[in-house]
């Protein structure tokens, strides 16, 4: 399975935000052990990297994006796909290019807290976090 992550829920995991972190912490943590893939946006590395800079240091921004970079994948943001985000029926740009990539990345979901983006009309089914977690959940996957 493959996933496409928004940015909000990277964030969640790295600055520990309440009530958010144990779950965003889980889906990385399993995705790095190989359960599924994560990708996320060439743009939400620089857009990870300005917010944890900013909440840190520079040094913790620069530790994190290694991480991520050696563990997860980038999908590259070219300029079809913003042309293709323009058409989309989604109000913000962000989340349109968002969905954009994430179809051309062949991602059967896009994890975000995000909660109009979860309610837009996307090419790749939109789901939260915890319920993200609940499908894929070792009881989720058995079969009676």
């Amino acid at each position: 399975m493959k996933i496409l992550l928004d940015t909000n829920v990277v964030m969640d995991a790295l600055q520990e935000r309440q009530s958010f972190a144990i779950v965003a912490q889980e889906i990385l943590r399993r995705g790095q052990q190989g359960e599924f893939s994560i990708s996320f946006t060439a743009n939400a590395v620089t857009d990870i990297f300005y917010l944890y800079a900013k909440a840190q240091n520079l040094q913790s921004a620069r530790s994190a994006i290694a991480f991520l970079l050696d563990t997860f994948r980038v999908v590259a943001v070219r300029h079809d796909d913003c042309l293709a985000a323009m058409k989309l029926p989604i109000k913000d740009f962000e989340d349109a290019l968002v969905a954009v990539c994430a179809e051309k990345d062949g991602a059967d979901y896009i994890v975000t807290r995000d909660e109009q983006f979860l309610t837009a009309r996307s090419p790749v089914p939109l789901i939260a976090p915890k319920d993200f977690l609940g499908k894929v959940s070792p009881a989720a996957r058995r079969t009676p």
